[in-house]
């Protein structure tokens, strides 16, 4: 394929109906971008990273059933202990939203904030007493569960109450700025973009789908510049705390479908 040759694009609206992407979405800004380390584990078809601290670790384990993304932080200094699992076909943009949260470089020094906000300025229907929100099309649903004073929420997605696709966990002690970035992303107006290829089987009700052609060159430049973003913001903000001792492209074209 040449620089200049075009390949199709999918739009898709909401992200949260645009099928799981590319993985390398998450996992390369978090080795490229934030230092964290995959261990080798010659042969075993599943990736673990790592952060420099090894206070947070990253899973991605293909299974049969249940979740592929495991997400989790443990720091003992803080008694700061929460994780997050997700389904294979969960968008790629809303596991960024945890790790690229979680590895902001003020993250242990941020603020509780009202994780809720994001969803209320776009509409979704929010219980917070209760815990509880939904998307406007009905297509997610959240809601907290209190056990024992503790908190933990869970997140479903599917055009049909009996048939989702895909389930989201996150535990109590979950920091409400990983919470708000993560409901960010469910709220964001902004398509998912999708190669032809990653949108093959995946259900197409419920979703607004435009296609373009972009010059191949830039669509390979959309991950790299992720990356650039990520490392720049790291290197104009505040470092993070010591560890313990000892330890806008324009498209080509347009078609509608």
């Amino acid at each position: 394929m040449t620089k200049h040759a075009l390949v199709d694009q999918a739009l898709v609206s909401p992200v949260y109906l645009a099928g799981p992407g590319d993985p390398a979405w998450v996992t390369v800004p978090l080795t490229t971008a934030s230092g964290w380390t995959a261990l080798n584990q010659p042969l075993v078809p599943h990736v673990v990273l790592t952060d420099p601290f090894a206070k947070s670790e990253l899973r991605l384990k293909p299974v049969l059933e249940g979740p592929w993304w495991h997400v989790s932080h443990r720091d003992g200094r803080t008694g700061t202990n929460w994780h997050a699992s997700f389904d294979g076909s969960t968008p790629v943009e809303l596991i960024a939203a945890v790790t690229d949260a979680l590895t902001h470089p003020g993250y242990p020094l941020r603020q509780p904030v009202d994780p809720y906000e994001p969803l209320r300025q776009a509409g979704w229907t929010v219980a917070g007493g209760r815990g509880t929100f939904q998307s406007p099309d009905g297509h997610v649903r959240g809601s907290r569960n209190a056990l024992a004073g503790s908190r933990s929420w869970r997140i479903t997605a599917g055009l049909d109450e009996d048939d989702p696709l895909w389930h989201a966990f996150l535990s109590a002690g979950t920091p409400t700025v990983i919470l708000a970035s993560l409901f960010k992303a469910l709220a964001s107006p902004e398509p998912a973009r999708r190669s032809a290829e990653q949108m093959k089987g995946f259900p197409r009700r419920g979703i607004t789908l435009e296609w373009e052609r972009w010059p191949a060159e830039h669509v390979a430049r959309a991950l790299p510049e992720r990356v650039e973003q990520l490392a720049a913001r790291r290197a104009v903000t505040s470092p993070q705390p010591c560890p313990p001792a000892g330890e806008g492209l324009a498209p080509a074209g347009r078609r509608l479908r």
